[in-house]
């Protein structure tokens, strides 16, 4: 198996990204379940006066309209003609979309321009009767929130993308980092000349052509750099949810000598012991009988400690998840584990950084 990550996976295109659209509409069709506003039957008018068809306000009371909003994100190098998954949200008092249609309704960009157009039945999913299979009593309803529903616009117009700029193209890492930027900077030289090839910042590397390229030129060579790999280098870094307890730490991450209490539970990182050898050497031996001078790791029978119920106490070197797991085992709730943490971070013992969720 191949080692390291593609740069596939650890970088992006400059250039190449999605867009987001954004549209309101009006959703036809519903059953007594629409806006009770004013402000529909006014919008609702505006788009029958497109269609020359001249009505009161009065002649729209109803509950089966609904305002919406549609938003969308449109990936690069959609073409015409191309499916793009869209969300509607009710804007007024509608309790329900299900069952609804929607009118015509444009996509548009921070620009102004229209890329897609948005029309049909809508879809709110995950309706119906408990099948025998489900957990819950048989013939109990499950539905999704309502006023929220699917559809699926077509795009009408190509957003531009610029891969190469002044002969040069542009990789983008997702994690900024200086040791990735220069691994990928070299996986790249080596692949087609380190005089092509420059990493600009700990997130940005360059790769330059030696004239202006052609369109199949550039395919070949993203396809050629997408499957180089390189082995990025990682942050130390733990991450706790505080509402789960959950505790997710970089293989980097270690722990100095501290000691922490926190209510009934305490926490002591001792250091290692020094080397006791007659060459220098550790033996790992820390205790000496003062009169034969043996060594032995472990006390004379009598003189050992005892030990203290929730207490816990280990050597220099340990990973986060070996304490995270006696600390479980010794009763630590979440947010416990969060506070020791904490501490520990900024009594600065804890040498790598610590995401809280």
């Amino acid at each position: 198996m191949a080692q390291g990550v593609r740069l596939k996976d650890l970088c992006t295109i400059d250039g190449v990204r999605d867009n987001q659209l954004n549209g309101i509409g009006i959703v036809v069709g519903l059953s007594g379940t629409g806006d009770k506003s004013p402000a529909t039957k006014r919008i609702l008018r505006q788009v029958l006066a497109r269609k020359n068809q001249s009505l009161a306000e009065s002649d729209l009371d109803s509950r089966n309209v609904a305002l919406v909003a549609l938003t969308a994100d449109i990936p690069a190098f959609s073409k015409p003609g191309t499916r793009l998954h869209t969300q509607l949200s009710a804007i007024g008092d509608s309790t329900s979309l299900r069952g609804g249609i929607l009118l015509q309704t444009p996509l548009d960009a921070w620009d102004g321009k229209i890329y897609a157009v948005a029309q049909g039945p809508v879809s709110i999913g995950g309706f119906g009767a408990a099948a025998p299979a489900n957990p819950g009593p048989i013939g109990t309803d499950h539905k999704n929130i309502e006023t929220v529903a699917v559809i699926e616009a077509i795009v009408e117009r190509e957003v531009p993308a610029t891969l190469v700029r002044q002969d040069r193209l542009r990789l983008v890492l997702r994690d900024p980092d200086f040791t990735t930027a220069s691994r990928v900077a070299k996986a790249l030289g080596d692949a087609f000349g380190a005089e092509r090839v420059t990493a600009e910042d700990a997130r940005a590397i360059t790769l330059r052509f030696t004239a202006p390229p052609t369109s199949q030129e550039v395919v070949e060579s993203l396809a050629r750099i997408e499957d180089l790999r390189v082995s990025p280098d990682v942050r130390a870094r733990v991450v706790i949810n505080a509402r789960t307890g959950t505790i997710v730490v970089g293989s980097t991450v270690s722990i100095g000598a501290i000691a922490v209490s926190h209510g009934g539970l305490s926490l002591r990182i001792a250091p290692k012991p020094k080397p006791v050898g007659p060459d220098g050497q550790s033996t790992g031996l820390s205790w000496s009988d003062p009169v034969t001078n043996l060594r032995s790791d472990e006390p004379p029978p009598g003189t050992k400690p005892p030990l203290v119920p929730g207490s816990l106490s280990v050597v220099e070197g340990v990973t986060v998840e070996q304490i995270a797991n006696a600390l479980n085992a010794m009763g630590a709730r979440p947010k416990d584990l969060v506070a020791i943490f904490e501490a520990i971070h900024k009594a600065g013992a804890l040498h790598g950084a610590l995401e809280v969720m």
